[in-house]
């Protein structure tokens, strides 16, 4: 799965890759490190309104959810949905079937390798683009306390490329990637269910990707993680005779 990600560049080359602009309340701030399980917001380009980015929080809330209560309990069980399933799990089916796709724009994402009960974090980036888009859904809940229209979203994961099922190698699960040309086709209106979960199996290549192991500051309690720092290589002594893990 994925649950950590960065999104490590300024507001304007953002606007510059997708050719869009963020909202004046946006104040964008490089992301080095976005902890998952702390449902933060996100600059999204939805298929609705693929003009403009959006701020929305990770973890989606699907319409149907009665209470604030609710909502809060599942969004910590909606940060990631399996694309093989998202037209038939009752979470993901609503906002599949209505179109409601997204792109969400990182510049690496992390992932951690388990040896002897030992967990080592990497971080994994694309070597053809610095910003590259992961496909998502998203949807609408309104809050019935409030009044208010929440707005928030799913990444979508799919099986592991080689690279991913070396480094991730209990869940052998990564982000659902896409291409320049297939962001176009996620947010096309006429995407059909079948072409749909057919770009989703469509792996980001390896040989695209650069992955190294870094410090477990990233995982810390008591130091900050959203800091450049928590991106610097470390060398494991355990991890030097697996070549699989480094590309």
């Amino acid at each position: 799965m994925c649950f950590h990600k960065s999104l490590a560049v300024t507001a304007s080359e953002l606007e510059a890759r997708y050719a869009v602009k963020l909202p004046d309340s946006a104040h964008f701030e490089p992301v080095y490190h976005a902890n998952a399980w702390q449902l933060p917001d996100w600059p999204i380009l939805t298929h609705q309104e693929p003009d403009r980015l959006q701020l929305m929080h990770w973890g989606m809330i699907p319409p149907w959810t009665k209470t604030g209560e609710d909502a809060t309990d599942i969004r910590t069980r909606t940060i990631n949905a399996r694309s093989e399933t998202i037209y038939e799990k009752p979470s993901f089916r609503s906002a599949a079937k209505s179109g409601k796709r997204c792109l969400i724009p990182v510049t690496g994402f992390y992932e951690w390798h388990t040896l002897k009960g030992k967990k080592f974090p990497f971080y994994i980036t694309m070597t053809d683009q610095k910003i590259t888009s992961v496909a998502g859904l998203w949807d609408e809940w309104a809050d019935p306390e409030t009044g208010e229209l929440v707005r928030t979203y799913t990444l979508l994961t799919g099986e592991a490329n080689p690279l991913l099922a070396a480094i991730h190698n209990t869940k052998e699960r990564m982000p659902c990637l896409l291409t320049q040309e297939a962001e176009q086709i996620w947010l096309n209106d006429e995407l059909t269910e079948k072409d749909a979960l057919k770009l989703l199996a469509n792996q980001y290549p390896a040989s695209h990707m650069h992955s190294y192991s870094l410090s477990k500051r990233i995982t810390s309690r008591t130091e900050p993680t959203d800091v450049p720092e928590v991106m610097e290589p470390v060398d494991y002594p355990e991890l030097s005779n697996n070549p699989k893990l480094f590309s």
